[in-house]
């Protein structure tokens, strides 16, 4: 493949850059999934593998929206303002695991899997769902652009959080070695933000993790 053609991918499908962040980050978390995971560990080493976490699982279900923002804003900004309004995205996430490792220390895992399971149903879950892809046009250049994206950040990640709190507990109580689990729900995550007409996934969804429940019970 010719420079020019990679140069290609990169202008047609600037999201790249995020799901090499994303790539990135499960590269990280396999590469230390041997050493030992449990309540003991420090508060800010869980809170730190809960960050490399978020943007492991919540990335890639975001790389058509990233998509949609960067190609809506003029060229020359367009990594800046993937950067803007994932930065934004993921600090969200990092505030609500900020509460969430600390909440989920000692909590069941099979319990707040049922949890997500029974939010897969609920009418707030997929509101939440179909208003991730609302996002406001940006404004051209400027200062204002950049708040207007750091902005959107914010609210598209307070939806996502919305959409995926109980899902993301689980995790936060599984810890972040929890590869096999994390993998199976950033499936589920992605799958809803991307698939169209996502809601029909609800059933399947919600006995996806229903069945991963009762195998944490056992």
């Amino acid at each position: 493949m010719t420079a020019l053609a990679v140069r290609r991918i990169g202008w047609s499908h600037p999201e790249l850059a995020a799901a090499a962040v994303a790539a990135g980050a499960w590269a990280l978390l396999l590469g230390h999934a041997e050493h030992p995971h449990g309540p003991g560990e420090p508060y800010l080493a869980n809170l730190s593998g809960w960050t490399v976490m978020a943007v492991a699982m919540m990335v890639p279900g975001a790389l058509a929206d990233v998509r949609i923002v960067a190609l809506s804003s003029m060229w020359p900004r367009r990594q800046r303002t993937i950067a803007l309004f994932l930065g934004s995205y993921v600090c969200v996430w990092i505030a609500f695991g900020v509460v969430a490792v600390a909440v989920a220390a000692e909590a069941s895992v099979g319990v707040l899997l049922a949890l997500a399971a029974a939010w897969e149903l609920s009418a707030w879950k997929w509101r939440a769902v179909r208003r991730c892809h609302l996002i406001e046009a940006l404004p051209p250049r400027g200062a204002s652009a950049d708040a207007a994206c750091a902005r959107a950040g914010l609210r598209y990640g307070w939806r996502c959080v919305v959409s995926c709190w109980p899902l993301m507990l689980a995790m936060a109580a599984a810890g972040h070695q929890a590869i096999a689990l994390m993998a199976l729900l950033t499936v589920v995550v992605a799958a809803e933000k991307i698939v169209v007409r996502s809601a029909r996934l609800r059933g399947p969804a919600a006995a996806l993790l229903a069945g991963a429940a009762l195998l944490a019970f056992v």
